[in-house]
């Protein structure tokens, strides 16, 4: 998933959007999305999984994504680079950016 991770990362900054990494440690909140997009002023979680392991999410990680939407953000399960930067592209637009 860590190459997957970058190729996703990359694809979202060639479209201008600001992008980094979770590291998780013991130091952080356990559940957040992978990557966190920020695009026109939105927030936007990214869980990275491949496609085998797409439903794969645990308990901690829905409830993190539910703790995100409820603030107005988006929280996601992607697969690639095209479906993350399809589904930053369309919450955007859906939010009127």
């Amino acid at each position: 998933e860590a190459r997957l991770q970058r190729k996703i990362q990359d694809a979202l900054k060639l479209q201008g959007y600001f992008t980094f990494k979770v590291h998780g440690s013991e130091l952080m909140m356990s559940g957040l999305p992978d990557l966190i997009v920020c695009a026109k002023g939105l927030f936007i979680g990214l869980e990275v999984k491949l496609p085998t392991t797409r439903n794969n999410t645990s308990p901690r990680q829905d409830y993190v994504h539910e703790l995100i939407r409820a603030a107005d953000g988006a929280a996601v399960v992607v697969c690639s680079p095209a479906e993350a930067v399809t589904f930053v592209q369309s919450y955007l637009e859906s939010q009127g950016r």
